[in-house]
């Protein structure tokens, strides 16, 4: 079997019988692809503002000179939360059907053991991370997952040394290797995170090994220069599709990568290039997911800035779900 035709068909079964709809119908009124519980998971930070003091939540983003090459750490909370509210709030997330959170800002000030304990009551698992990959803030993220029975640790963007020349995105390959192999001798598996920077800068690169060198997007020639053993990545849809331009460039790149992506975080686009509730937007989801392919073992769930997350959080589950 092919690996096109094995990813149609990888694609049906994680529909759990259910045909892949793919529809031209109005934002909103697409078909869906009902995700497995257990792969489906929230961004911490997308909830944070419901039960985070007021000036507490680590927005807006940090340094935009750093965002723009890559190097930008995650931002850390101001003030911890109140354990008893951050448990309620946890428990709430658990109520409309989530199980698994992608974590953000450390422990949010909080002792690590407390968070944990925290966490397993609410019957939320940590399945992924994002953190600094700077020491000492690494060694840290390094311990906490292990602590905490995560499958992925990683960051939101590709650390340093950076993204903005080809000699950059070949030392920052190197350092990414070395940090999925320091992750990988601790049980766990290493991703990164894209933003626009990682498909937007594009360098002179031999792609095929024939002497013959294209444009490559500094994403694609940090794949290359990976061992796909130890660095592994998680595709931002809505950063992808800003930087790729097009649905049709979006699939054409899943299809070339389903390979190395992991993970997806999954927000929909609103007309005007806005995020919107999930379901609501413009985005061909069963397409996406399809070409994505079932190798994907978590579809994490973002929302910049919702209005009332605990809502929106709902009609994500839902449409994930497939649930009216």
């Amino acid at each position: 079997m092919t690996p096109r035709l094995y990813r149609l068909t990888t694609a049906v079964l994680l529909a759990l019988g259910t045909p892949v709809a793919a529809s031209a119908a109005a934002p909103g009124e697409r078909g869906c692809t009902p995700i497995p519980s257990a792969r489906i998971g929230f961004q911490l930070a997308t909830v944070m503002s419901g039960f985070m003091p007021p000036g507490a939540t680590p927005l807006p983003s940090p340094d935009p000179a750093r965002m723009r090459a890559g190097t930008a750490n995650p931002p850390m909370p101001r003030l911890a939360p109140d354990p008893a509210m951050f448990r309620r709030y946890l428990k709430d997330l658990r109520a409309v059907g989530f199980r698994n959170m992608e974590r953000f800002g450390g422990t949010l000030l909080l002792p690590d053991v407390p968070y944990r304990a925290i966490l397993k009551d609410a019957g939320i698992r940590s399945v992924s991370s994002h953190g600094s990959l700077e020491e000492p803030e690494w060694s840290a993220e390094l311990d906490r997952a292990q602590a905490l029975g995560q499958d992925y640790v990683g960051s939101w963007g590709f650390g340093p040394i950076g993204l903005d020349s080809y000699e950059h995105v070949l030392a920052t390959a190197a350092n990414l290797e070395r940090l999925g192999r320091a992750a990988a001798a601790r049980g766990l598996r290493f991703m990164v995170h894209d933003h626009e920077a990682a498909l937007r800068f594009h360098y002179p690169y031999d792609r095929n090994g024939d002497g013959r060198t294209e444009m490559v997007s500094a994403w694609e020639i940090v794949a290359a220069r990976t061992d796909p053993r130890f660095v592994h990545f998680e595709l931002d849809i809505h950063w992808a599709l800003k930087a790729l331009g097009s649905e049709d460039a979006l699939v054409a790149f899943l299809n070339r990568h389903w390979g190395r992506i992991d993970l997806l975080h999954v927000k929909d686009m609103a007309p005007d290039g806005s995020v919107t509730d999930l379901g609501k937007g413009i985005n061909d989801w069963p397409r996406i997911f399809a070409a994505a392919g079932n190798q994907v073992r978590y579809y994490i769930w973002e929302y910049e800035r919702p209005s009332d997350p605990l809502l929106s959080a709902a009609t994500a589950y839902r449409y994930l779900r497939c649930e009216k």
